[in-house]
């Protein structure tokens, strides 16, 4: 029997569910599949329980799973395996190789009936390291609050631990930013979420997982991250869409209201 896999952070979901075949197979299968879903997000699960096929999935939430082989030393494709050997699926049998082009579909009970918005990611599952200062986030929305277009800010709370124990993610507040033409969303699910940027106009914030999502649909990028952060600066797959021309990527400090103002104006 076939299976699919979708593992890691929310980003990694949505980017294997945008590049391979899997998620096409998910919904093109008319038997019941093995979906084995571990993500440290723990809202990823719902792009798959609220799909327009999920009759036919068999879905294995192992979150704790995923952070119980990471803490002990597993990585990659040993990690894949152990997932696999834990739900009793031959990872042989899991679905492999290009989406080759198909557009995901996402199915959500919640979606917002909006289109030519942005979205604002101010914060990132490790809160200690790419989620905006607070100072940044201010000049964003400062430029955000001039535009002539809804801004959504986007924001979902969980508890992450590191693999030390200590708590890297917990609450996303961003209440105080409500107001005029920005409104917070603090619950849509991962489905809703994924196609808000599906149907935006640009994405803002973060180096997370909406950044991917945006790059995946071609929407304008303004990413912010770290000094030195290695993603960018020794570009992974996670920095696919850094040298379009509708992305503007700054570290911390280069962070400039007025360019990004400026850029925001051309779309």
């Amino acid at each position: 029997m076939s299976a699919t896999l979708f593992c890691a952070g929310l980003g990694d979901v949505i980017r294997v569910c945008y590049q391979n075949a899997g998620y096409r197979a998910l919904s093109e299968t008319t038997q019941p599949v093995p979906v084995i879903v571990a993500s440290h997000n723990p809202f990823s699960i719902e792009i798959f329980r609220h799909h327009r096929n999920a009759k036919n999935f068999i879905l294995y939430d192992l979150a704790h799973k995923y952070e119980e082989f990471l803490n002990a030393g597993l990585r990659g494709p040993d990690i894949n395996r152990a997932l696999c050997d834990f739900s009793g699926v031959d990872y042989a049998q899991l679905v492999r190789g290009s989406a080759n082009g198909h557009v995901p579909v996402f199915d959500a009970p919640d979606d917002i009936a909006s289109v030519g918005h942005i979205v604002f990611q101010p914060f990132a599952g490790n809160a200690s390291h790419r989620s905006l200062p607070p100072d940044l986030i201010e000049k964003t929305v400062q430029v955000l609050r001039q535009l002539p277009c809804q801004v959504f800010v986007v924001t979902r709370s969980y508890v992450r631990p590191d693999l030390k124990g200590k708590t890297i993610h917990a609450v996303e507040d961003a209440r105080a930013l409500e107001g005029g033409n920005i409104k917070v969303l603090d619950s849509l699910t991962v489905p809703a979420t994924l196609n808000l940027i599906k149907s935006s106009r640009a994405y803002v914030g973060s180096w997370s997982s909406l950044q991917q999502a945006a790059w995946l649909e071609n929407k304008p990028v303004a990413v912010f991250y770290p000094e030195k952060h290695h993603d960018a600066t020794r570009p992974t797959p996670y920095a696919f869409g850094m040298n379009r021309d509708n992305t503007l990527g700054r570290e911390y400090p280069d962070a400039h209201a007025a360019e990004l103002s400026e850029f925001l104006q051309r779309w």
